[in-house]
């Protein structure tokens, strides 16, 4: 196979500022998705959680968003790991691929999250007025997180259809089938 084009996000833009789109993204989507919610649905107590308790929630979301990305590549039959590295008390995950992926199973692992654990934040807002502060502050958590994901299908959006990607630390390379 031949390398169609290198995709490096954090090069290409620098990670200064995707981590400030991140953090507006995030912002912008706390102040929509409250907003809009709490006039749509009414509420007549709102009720507050633990610190440590909304910490661990953050922390939980943060890996049930990473481990979603395997879910469709393990469901397709390939091999996927999932790793975490510490730094500074801060989880690096990263997920690690054996072999290239097609396109579209590669857009499907990036914007699964994107579509369940939105999902699960719009019902969960429904069924529970009284915690719509914290679900819209975990939702927003989850939109600047799910910042890159877009990013990244945004560019696959332009491959060819029949390429396959592969994950490289710089990166991911899109890979085309050389021509016979």
């Amino acid at each position: 196979m031949n390398c169609w084009k290198t995709i490096r996000v954090n090069h290409d833009y620098g990670t200064l500022r995707l981590m400030m789109y991140s953090g507006c993204t995030m912002l912008f989507s706390f102040l929509f998705y409250y907003l809009v919610v709490s006039m749509l649905i009414p509420t007549q107590k709102l009720t507050n959680i633990g610190l440590l308790f909304f910490i661990l929630s953050i922390v939980t979301l943060v890996f049930m968003h990473k481990g979603l990305h395997l879910i469709p590549i393990w469901i397709c039959g390939k091999r996927a790991t999932f790793k975490v590295q510490w730094v500074c008390l801060i989880p690096i995950l990263s997920i690690k691929t054996s072999i290239p992926l097609s396109r579209n199973l590669y857009l499907t692992a990036l914007l699964t999250p994107v579509f369940v654990i939105t999902t699960i934040g719009a019902l969960a807002s429904a069924l529970f007025p009284m915690y719509i502060a914290i679900i819209s502050i975990l939702s927003s958590i989850h939109f600047g997180l799910a910042f890159y994901d877009i990013v990244y299908a945004s560019y696959l959006l332009k491959a060819p259809k029949r390429s396959f990607v592969e994950n490289h630390e710089e990166g991911f390379h899109i890979l085309v089938k050389q021509a016979v």
